[in-house]
């Protein structure tokens, strides 16, 4: 059984130049459905959940320069900065499903030199 994932994270995203100006391109956020709701996530989350809920439990992103808010958000205590952005709903949940998740995997990244 596979229950290893490596993801890339590196790159400047610069065919996505528009949304990444500002934000890595995994942290775009993206329309998802959960808890019966149409929420908004950073697609690298996204990734994250589909990869856990198959059965994967060791994570290794290789990131590059100026990727930290992607170390930050898959830190439970930093997380929260992208759902207290959010409006209009309660995220409490998700949060609390999505650190849970993470205490329960073998979470590791790697910087790419340039």
């Amino acid at each position: 059984m596979i229950d290893t994932a490596v993801i890339p994270v590196a790159g400047l995203g610069t065919r996505l130049l528009t949304l990444t100006k500002d934000t890595p391109k995994e942290m775009v956020p993206i329309f998802t459905r959960s808890f019966n709701e149409i929420t908004l996530k950073p697609l690298i989350e996204q990734i994250f959940l589909n990869l856990y809920d198959s059965g994967i439990r060791n994570f290794f992103f290789i990131v590059g320069k100026k990727k930290r808010s992607i170390e930050d958000h898959f830190t439970p205590e930093k997380n929260y900065n992208f759902y207290l952005n959010q409006f209009e709903r309660n995220y409490y949940n998700l949060l609390e499903d999505f650190n849970k998740k993470i205490e329960n995997t073998l979470f590791k990244i790697y910087f790419k030199s340039a």
